[in-house]
């Protein structure tokens, strides 16, 4: 089976938008890097950088966690049971990657209505975050639904990237 793990049966756009998450979730990783470093500096020089420079690190893993998720569904950086599944015939390989596909695909969507309530509700009520300048705190938390929303896109590509008939090749 030519399932590889650089994701090379995945449709171009899929790719190029896993790349785009990956380079996303790589500036957010930098900038927390950056606001990390700067607290660190400030609190060993005396000075106070507020509950931001603590809370704003903490929200981004949130952040990176949840867009990097479906670019690592499309480039197979997850962990898969490779080994196992190499002692199946391609065919029971397709059945058993779909069937995985579909029950990440189903849990996420359960989490993502779940998600989207929480959002609408933070919207609703217009909370904002004190220790973050006053933003809406539904802007905050938008990452989670979001993730999952392309976590779940990705997972429907990469199911059909699994039964798509594959191209003959032109010599």
């Amino acid at each position: 089976m030519e399932h590889g793990n650089d994701g090379v049966r995945a449709p171009a756009a899929a790719r190029w938008l896993a790349r785009a998450e990956v380079a996303v979730v790589g500036t957010i990783l930098l900038l927390s890097l950056t606001i990390t470093l700067y607290a660190i500096i400030a609190r060993n020089l005396g000075h106070s950088t507020g509950d931001w420079a603590l809370k704003l690190p903490e929200l981004m893993l949130v952040w990176m966690t949840f867009l990097g998720m479906g670019a690592l569904v499309t480039e197979h950086g997850h962990v898969a049971a490779d080994m196992f599944l190499m002692q199946f015939s391609p065919r029971w390989q397709r059945i058993a990657l779909t069937a995985s596909a579909l029950i990440t695909t189903t849990v996420l969507a359960i989490i993502l209505i779940g998600a989207v309530s929480i959002v609408r509700t933070q919207i609703e009520i217009g909370a904002t975050d004190e220790e973050l300048f006053e933003v809406p705190t539904a802007i905050i938390l938008a990452g989670l639904p979001l993730g999952l929303a392309i976590t779940i896109a990705h997972l429907l590509v990469e199911i059909y990237a699994i039964w798509r008939p594959a191209k003959a090749h032109v010599s």
